[in-house]
């Protein structure tokens, strides 16, 4: 069966629509591959605004008329993913189309209720869409399938049927299919690529879908694959592409379970003692208690070569960590402390920043300064103005204080604007915090270039419109040299 598989994007390339193989998401990477797996003829189509949908979607329909359409969204793409959906119905009413993803899986009563929407898939959807595509290819009308809400055409009904337990095997997932990313990929080799290490976050942050996600099915959350199953997706990334020098080893936290990352930092080792030239490894990284003091851990990063990771600030305010954000309990001096000790063992480190968070005030954010001064940030900063999203504590919590603006309804503005109304912290000041943010960490630490560089950089940012307008010139001088100048 000829099934189309869609994936969306907020922002769109120069030339194509991923950068690098680093960039190949994995939600819908798997769906595809499962279903490929399976025996079905599965194609990979990827959007941003800029698209020109129904002529992308009436040339793909005319040509392989696919029986299904396999449609994933967060809440910051929904519009963008309705508008698809609202296409292919036009353009193919007979077509069966799903929608799974994080924002369907916490919010299935709105989702059902698109007219486009079949079927809404809650949790993984890995055996759910394989069982749908064969009843699909059998004639048979769509019920009784695990993990999907299903929508009668004829009558209008709605069958909800249960959320079975998270997958407890992670090994049994195929590696994701990457060739079929080529396509939209600017560089088909590269030196990054990331492989998924785990799913689920042991933490229950409030602006994070994690917690919601948690609840929507029974069973373990939080699992990682068999260090043995990475070893092998790196074996196989290897003879694919001999350009590989650092691997990304993505999950929440690599520190949720300790006795497993050391398990695995062992296999990682041992794996880099037997290449030429050994692999680099990164990851992301909560601070515990457990963690904040721990030099036996970067001794084992360090011989593993795990030389960067992600860490999550947020905030530098530890009432706003604690009261608004949920954030795992620790002192801004036990972070400061921690990554003086990275720097002893010559580990880099990027930190996670939020601003313009409920309750925040211009105070609260001078702490978020200094403590990100004072942690030294070797590998940058990531600074993000924050967006809530349908689904979490945090956006019932701003509904409920009436702080959400009209912004809040549209994409544009994720992550870079500003969409709430804070009585103590104005919009034009968050923005300014936003723009100038690099500089007041780096100043004195970094030269003039680079300082001016990335304060234009965030200004660019700061006004997603004039981006995507300037985006949308250089697009099209792009386009018009030749590809090997391009």
């Amino acid at each position: 069966m000829k099934i189309v598989c869609v994936y969306s994007l907020s922002t769109f390339s120069l030339k194509r629509e991923l950068y690098s193989p680093g960039d190949i998401p994995f939600g819908i990477s798997f769906i595809a591959t499962i279903l490929k797996k399976a025996g079905h003829d599965v194609h990979l189509v990827v959007v941003n605004p800029r698209t020109k949908l129904r002529r992308k979607f009436r040339e793909l329909i005319e040509e392989q008329r696919p029986a299904l359409f396999c449609l994933t969204a967060v809440s910051s793409q929904i519009a963008l993913i309705r508008r698809v959906g609202e296409t292919i119905r036009a353009l193919d009413p007979e077509a069966y189309i799903i929608m799974g993803g994080a924002h369907p899986s916490l919010n299935p009563e709105d989702v059902i209720g698109y007219p486009f929407v079949d079927a809404v898939c809650r949790g993984e959807g890995e055996d759910a869409v394989v069982a749908l595509a064969r009843q699909l290819e059998r004639g048979e009308e769509p019920a009784g399938i695990a993990n999907l809400w299903i929508k009668n055409r004829r009558t209008g009904g709605i069958e909800k049927n249960p959320v079975r337990s998270f997958r407890e095997d992670l090994d049994d997932l195929p590696f994701i299919d990457r060739e079929m990313w080529e396509p939209f990929i600017s560089h088909k080799k590269g030196k990054v690529y990331t492989i998924l290490a785990g799913r689920g976050c042991p933490n229950r942050c409030t602006y994070c879908s994690n917690h919601a996600l948690a609840q929507v099915a029974t069973g373990r959350y939080v699992r990682f694959r068999s260090p043995d199953n990475i070893i092998a997706e790196i074996r196989e990334l290897l003879a694919r592409d001999d350009n590989v020098e650092i691997v990304f080893l993505e999950t929440e936290t690599l520190g949720a379970n300790l006795r497993y990352t050391y398990a695995l930092l062992e296999k990682l080792a041992e794996f880099n003692r037997g290449l030429e030239k050994p692999l680099e490894f990164g990851t992301n990284l909560a601070l515990t208690t457990q963690i904040k003091n721990n030099r036996e851990l970067l001794e084992a990063f360090r011989k593993a070569n795990l030389t960067f990771f992600r860490v999550g600030l947020e905030s530098g305010s530890e009432r706003i960590r604690r009261e608004v954000l949920s954030r795992p309990r620790y002192y801004n001096r036990d972070l400061i402390d921690f990554c003086a000790m990275c720097r002893e063992y010559d580990i880099r480190y990027t930190i996670n920043i939020l601003i313009g968070l409920p309750g925040e005030t211009p105070a609260d954010f001078q702490e978020t300064i200094d403590v990100t001064r004072a942690c030294q940030p070797t590998f940058g900063v990531s600074v993000s103005i924050f967006f809530p999203y349908p689904g979490t504590r945090l956006f019932a919590l701003c509904k409920e204080q009436n702080l959400l603006s009209d912004k809040a309804t549209t994409t544009l503005f994720e992550r870079t604007g500003t969409v709430l109304n804070l009585p103590d912290f104005p919009s034009w000041r968050i923005k300014k915090e936003f723009i100038l943010f690099h500089y007041k960490v780096y100043r004195g630490r970094e030269p003039w270039p680079r300082l001016a560089w990335k304060t234009v950089r965030y200004t660019v940012d700061a006004f997603p419109a004039s981006k995507r307008f300037i985006s949308g010139i250089v697009h099209g001088l792009r386009s018009l040299l030749p590809l090997s100048l391009s």
